[in-house]
């Protein structure tokens, strides 16, 4: 078995972790596609895909961050026309079905690489730029309006190869556990996300953000160090315990009272080129609601937002320039049983067809105490797993 050729759209989610990896799934052929290019047309979308399972059919797609801009109306002032080239704020397939494949299978669906690569990001904004933009969001903190923000910037990544090849090529790179292609039949997503927005399985729901940053050391006494020092920094876990308490609050909307719990806190995982520290949050979903009204209620995830979230997206819409598209949006599917699962679109490339440039994200939790450099260094080091030279350190 073979990923489909374009221009049919298909998607394939793919835990690329090498211990305990979910089997990948792979959508293929949709009935039909649902489509919103317009905030105007998000919440109509919305409710289309949550009616998918009454039809008996699967959903499976990506709502991009901007999006949240219609469902939330103190956001509405952030709307801002997407350009021509710009990809839809939501695009979903309906499925009649989709095929389990085992996790030892999934490179040989995928094409050769032979020369296929992505090159180091190139950010679209200078240090001067980001500077300003970081002591606006220092400013705003230290005024006591936020306690934390995700500060983001674009960046074009050059692409030889065909997207699949170019997937193949980084994902061992990467090991993500929530990634996978999304081919629209016009737009490539290439998503190498090691972060889980949420998942809701016979009415539990599990999130499980991911906020804090350390390098990998050259060898094993350096690494090891480095994960330590990730693990009892107090910056680092403070900025970790924020974004919990975030979505904490924001699952408890959802949710019956007294069913949020936070069963692992401060937990760090290890990546080719970085540790991240990830904790989990867990509740039981309301009676009568479904994984839509989840979407609707907690989206974006607070990990990419920052806190108190509406407040934060606020001030990222006065000090980021650009729209942020796809990235720190969500990847994900709906089940015709009413399960479901999203990533966070980080470390996630997206890319027009033909075109030998695509587009990826970079950002990191600015609080009272962050040192600018260290920041902005912070948010290169992580797209440090495009490059092969950089990722195989282990």
């Amino acid at each position: 078995m073979h990923l489909p050729d374009p221009p049919d759209p298909f998607i394939l989610f793919d835990d690329a972790r090498t211990h305990n990896a979910a089997p990948a799934r792979l959508y293929r052929d949709p009935v039909e596609t649902i489509v919103a290019r317009t905030y105007a047309e998000v919440q109509p979308a919305l409710d289309r895909i949550g009616e998918a399972a009454d039809r008996g059919l699967h959903a499976a797609g990506y709502i991009g961050y901007d999006a949240a801009f219609a469902l939330e109306s103190r956001l509405a002032s952030l709307q801002r026309a997407p350009g021509a080239q710009d990809m839809p704020l939501i695009w979903f397939g309906l499925f009649d079905g989709f095929r389990f494949v085992a996790p030892e299978d999934v490179p040989a669906m995928l094409p050769p690489v032979a020369d296929a690569h992505a090159g180091s990001p190139v950010p679209l904004i200078d240090e001067a730029a980001y500077a300003q933009a970081f002591a606006e969001v220092q400013e705003a903190i230290r005024s006591g309006d936020i306690y934390q923000v995700n500060l983001a910037f674009p960046c074009d990544v050059p692409l030889h190869g065909d997207p699949r090849e170019i997937y193949a090529a980084i994902r061992p790179h990467a090991r993500a556990g929530y990634g996978g292609i999304l081919f629209t039949g016009d737009d490539w997503l290439l998503s190498f996300s090691p972060e889980l927005f949420f998942t809701l399985v016979r009415g539990q729901l599990t999130a499980r953000p991911m906020k804090g940053t350390a390098l990998r050391g050259a060898d094993a006494a350096t690494d090891e160090a480095a994960m330590t020092h990730l693990r009892e920094d107090p910056k680092q876990r403070a900025e970790n315990l924020m974004i919990v308490d975030l979505l904490r609050n924001d699952l408890s909307r959802v949710s019956r009272a007294g069913s949020v719990t936070v069963p692992e806190l401060f937990h760090v995982e290890t990546y080719p080129t970085v540790h991240q520290m990830t904790s989990t949050v867990r509740a039981r979903i309301l009676p009568g609601l479904s994984a839509i009204d989840v979407l609707r209620t907690i989206f974006p995830c607070g990990s990419i937002t920052g806190a108190p979230k509406v407040r934060a997206m606020e001030v990222i819409g006065a000090v980021e320039p650009h729209m942020r598209g796809p990235y720190t949006g969500a990847i994900g599917r709906i089940d015709v049983d009413g399960n479901a699962a999203f990533n966070v679109a980080i470390r996630t490339i997206s890319v027009k067809t033909g075109s030998t440039t695509g587009r990826i994200g970079l950002g990191s939790g600015v609080i009272v105490d962050s040192a600018r450099d260290a920041e902005w260094r912070e948010c290169l080091d992580k797209g440090r797993f495009l490059d092969p030279l950089q990722a195989n350190m282990e």
